[in-house]
């Protein structure tokens, strides 16, 4: 099991954000753009972790139960090289209470035995760069808004067409 902690987006947000993808997919056919079934905000990643760690994750957002969790997405930013960025996300405003739950879940040891350590930085991957020299110009012209309501425990299995996931266990945020 390849394991991740992660918020679930509202159905709407999911939306606006692959209307917006829509005319850029066109427009930059070489990237592999996010699913919107498969656009999240993820927590921490572990990887192939047994059982027993994957309920310690579980334990932790089981118990978490915080404030309303209202963000804004207005930004679009790379990971990579400079020059020749891999990945490419949102970002935007987010509330200190997911650095909080980032925390919690950064001393649990990922598949490396590696305990998190990194500061936490909120985004949702849109989209990876394949082979292309070409660098996209992306711009989120509207603020997107919404409120996380759901966390969860993913699986994220790779076959030859990408991920596919599948939940561990979710859970309700109020």
């Amino acid at each position: 099991m390849r394991i991740f902690a992660a918020l679930e987006l509202p159905p709407r947000v999911r939306r606006e954000i692959t209307d917006w993808q829509k005319p850029l997919t066109v427009r930059y056919p070489y990237l592999k753009w996010v699913n919107e079934d498969h656009l999240h905000l993820t927590l921490r990643y572990f990887g192939d972790i047994p059982g027993s760690v994957v309920g310690e994750i579980c334990n932790i957002l089981s118990l978490w139960h915080p404030p309303s969790l209202e963000f804004s997405l207005n930004s679009v930013g790379s990971f990579g090289k400079r020059g020749s960025p891999s990945a490419f996300w949102l970002g935007g405003d987010f509330p200190e209470e997911l650095s909080e739950i980032a925390f919690q879940l950064d001393r649990i040891p990922d598949e490396k035995g590696r305990k998190g350590g990194k500061k936490f930085f909120p985004h949702l991957t849109i989209a990876r760069r394949r082979n292309s020299l070409e660098l996209p110009e992306l711009d989120l012209a509207d603020e997107i808004r919404g409120v996380f309501e759901e966390s969860a425990v993913i699986n994220s299995r790779l076959n030859s067409s990408g991920p596919e996931y599948s939940f561990i266990k979710r859970y309700d945020l109020h």
